[in-house]
């Protein structure tokens, strides 16, 4: 019964998978996604440079956090800056980066890893260049990405995913 009801999960989320749509413009890569069925809290956006697997929980790196507006309705879309991210599932907390940063936008949180103010961050890539686990990226389209809806429990939800 637990394979079948896998094989039901993973079928469905490959349905799913191919309603993300990545771009860019001047201001960052647009992250649009099709109307779906729910009632959500708030979205998160997950990148990764892996597939989406259902038995992962940890899936990704949370590239965006979405809101509803004022009237409660999400957007179908959301514009990431153009500035670097860190993967804290890689980070070794080094403090390479931060050192090697010429705006100083990145800083270290309390469990001593690597945070981007991505309106400090002028996307110069040094950072990236000097890490050396690969632990930061900036979003582009040969990455995998994820929409997952946050529940009032704050539980997330896969929603939608990208092909590669």
């Amino acid at each position: 019964m637990k394979a079948l009801i896998t094989a039901v999960l993973l079928l469905s989320a490959a349905a799913a998978f191919g309603s993300l749509t990545f771009s860019q413009d001047a201001g960052g890569s647009i992250i649009e996604w099709e109307p779906f069925e729910g009632n959500y809290e708030s979205l998160v956006l997950r990148a990764s440079d892996t597939e989406y697997d259902v038995e992962e929980p940890e899936w990704g790196t949370v590239v965006a956090t979405v809101m509803p507006d004022e009237e409660g309705i999400l957007p179908t879309s959301v514009q990431l800056p153009a500035a670097f991210i860190v993967d804290r599932s890689k980070c070794i907390a080094d403090n390479i980066c931060v050192n090697q940063c010429p705006t100083g936008a990145i800083s270290i949180d309390t469990d001593g890893k690597a945070v981007i103010d991505a309106n400090s961050c002028i996307a110069c890539g040094i950072c990236a260049a000097v890490c050396p686990v690969n632990a930061i990226f900036a979003p582009n389209s040969s990455l995998y990405y994820g929409l997952f809806g946050v529940n009032e429990e704050g539980m997330e939800e896969f929603i939608q995913g990208s092909p590669q």
